[in-house]
């Protein structure tokens, strides 16, 4: 860290400790717009926070604002010069049904500390004013060490006023932090080894491995102090005010040369450097964080955007450094609470990436240009490696992914909050749209697909059809053929018609499709020979019969055998041929 980094946090820790302003982003705020002097930055802080005037009467116009919750507008008129953040609060809770504990209220314009007892003049609230109300889950204390307690430890996190060579700061870990990982703190912030520092504060039996939660700690803040011991060797334990690194000393894997380890490593595969700062982030600052995405910034976008448009979400890009200056508390404060991991892991997929080194710098600008090309490279490059850590939105519309917006830092969690919800609201309405198109492309293919599918069942059925004629021409050809042989052999059975010279009957047969035939028969053929001779015509015996009509006569199969003799046929006679029954 240069000198100049550690002249400003100097200036930002004790100006932290004197004004009380936890919220890192406020602090920093302040003291740029009054350019870093602390003096001014200090009057001006603590001149902000009076008590009403008590000139000022309650009986003044109210002012009329609204707040959002979960959609939904509620409208408040109040005397913003008496009403307080508390009074707010307690009207929202009535009104909601949610405990005033479980929420916070943002979006308020002024960077004042917000705390319930201030009015809401001083949040700077007035006419049409419009505020956002964020449900925060439920604090549950950690009761594993003696000393915990709500007032100490928020989301599994304990708050520490460290003097470090005489400077105080106002610094928060992960309760499941261990001592060791607070000096490797000390060790990379403040440039003090971890063989050379001398501690007063540590609870008796302190040791290395402990965590955090184990010790008995003050409340609501523990306070330590360390100093740079100049002497070279192994301390002894002091008393219990005083607690020197035995397992620092002692262990070669926490020799006072190894320095903080790092989130990511130079030479590693972007799938290995994941892992680690994943692994990292955690021993540093708990388990309470977002879900980071395992894999490339290609896969993270892939995960984002390449799926059905109900479950597209934009992409934060998350790029952190050991050497920015709000980093830590960026870190510990803002991304690892518990209310806003909810909400990123609900509406974002999250990627990190570790930039403390200049080719892990190089690499992703690369990565950026291969993806978003070099304007999506330049966007980046103007805040790497000066104003980091970094949050980069990105949507997708259509099929370009843009940068939707930048977050450094130094931005409060209020506003980020507010900001993310303002993207997510953006992208969202982008998304009905697309999903809309694709919901439209959707019915076109299947309407598509529908005609392709009748077109098929009518090539099938015509196919089908083909297939039946060319069966029913092949049976009709076989029935053809068959009568034509049925005839043939019926023709075969009946003999030459006799000549004139020839005493013979003259038959006249009467067809069903009326017309009539005359054939000749010397009497003593039978009668079946002129069932023979019709079914040569196309009436088999089997269908028609023979009969005369004057007489009326039908004959009977017994009558076949008879001669036209016998039958009495001799003359001219007319027989007609009817369908059997």
């Amino acid at each position: 860290m240069s000198n100049g980094n550690e002249d400003r946090e100097v200036i930002l820790a004790n100006f932290q400790a004197i004004t009380g302003i936890d919220d890192i982003a406020i602090a920093l705020s302040t003291l740029e717009q009054f350019n870093w002097d602390i003096n001014n930055a200090i009057v001006a802080t603590v001149s902000e926070d009076p008590t009403p005037s008590p000139q000022v009467s309650s009986c003044e116009v109210n002012t009329t604002f609204k707040v959002d919750w979960k959609g939904r507008e509620y409208s408040f008129s109040l005397n913003v010069n008496d009403a307080t953040v508390g009074t707010l609060k307690e009207n929202l809770s009535s009104r909601v049904g949610v405990p005033k504990e479980n929420f916070t209220i943002i979006g308020f314009p002024t960077m004042t500390v917000q705390t319930d007892h201030k009015t809401l003049q001083q949040m700077g609230v007035s006419q049409d004013c419009r505020l956002m109300m964020v449900e925060t889950p439920n604090q549950v204390p950690n009761t594993r060490g003696q000393g915990s307690s709500s007032s100490i430890m928020s989301s599994s996190r304990y708050r520490f006023k460290m003097s470090v060579e005489g400077l105080e700061y106002d610094l928060v870990f992960p309760a499941n932090n261990h001592v060791r990982q607070v000096k490797s703190y000390v060790e990379s912030t403040y440039n003090i080894p971890a063989s050379q520092q001398r501690w007063e504060g540590w609870p008796p039996g302190t040791s290395d491995s402990l965590e955090l939660r184990d010790l008995v700690l003050e409340t609501p803040f523990h306070r330590l102090k360390v100093f740079r011991r100049q002497e070279a060797g192994r301390a002894s334990v002091g008393s219990d005010d005083e607690f020197m690194d035995e397992d620092v000393l002692e262990s070669p894997e926490c020799s006072s040369t190894s320095a903080q380890r790092p989130l990511m490593t130079v030479g590693k595969s972007a799938e290995e450097n994941v892992m680690q700062f994943l692994q990292v982030f955690e021993e540093r600052y708990g388990n309470v964080h977002p879900a980071f995405h395992i894999g490339t910034l290609k896969s993270a976008l892939t995960a984002a955007f390449n799926v059905p448009a109900d479950l597209k979400r934009p992409l934060i890009v998350f790029l952190h450094s050991d050497k920015a200056l709000t980093g830590h508390l960026f870190c510990s404060q803002v991304i690892c609470s518990e209310s806003m991991a909810g909400y990123i892991d609900q509406h974002f997929v999250m990627w990190a990436y570790d930039l403390t080194e200049r080719r892990l710098q190089q690499q992703i600008l690369t990565e950026c240009q291969s993806i978003f090309g070099y304007s999506g490279r330049q966007q980046v490059e103007m805040y790497v490696p000066d104003k980091l850590p970094l949050m980069i939105v990105i949507t997708k519309v259509q099929s370009a992914p843009q940068v939707f917006a930048v977050f450094q830092g130094d931005i409060s969690p209020d506003l980020l909050m507010a900001q993310l919800i303002d993207a997510v609201e953006n992208y969202n309405q982008t998304r009905s749209i697309e999903k809309a198109a694709e919901l439209e492309q959707e019915q076109r293919s299947r309407l598509r697909e529908l005609q392709e599918q009748e077109y098929l069942d009518s090539l099938q059925r015509d196919r089908e059809k083909d297939e039946m004629k060319k069966i029913e021409e092949k049976e009709k050809q076989l029935q053809v053929e068959t009568e034509e042989a049925t005839l043939s052999s019926f023709e075969d059975l009946v003999p030459p018609e006799p000549d004139s010279n020839t005493p013979s009957s003259d038959i006249t047969f009467k067809l069903p499709s009326g017309e009539r035939i005359n054939r000749k028969f010397v009497h003593r053929t039978q009668l079946k020979v002129l069932s023979y001779f019709v079914g040569s015509k196309g009436y088999p015996p089997a269908n028609f019969k023979l009969v005369q009509n004057f007489p009326k006569r039908q004959f009977d199969e017994d009558e076949m055998y008879l001669t036209l003799d016998d039958l009495g046929l001799t003359r001219r006679e007319i027989l007609y041929v009817e369908e059997r029954d």
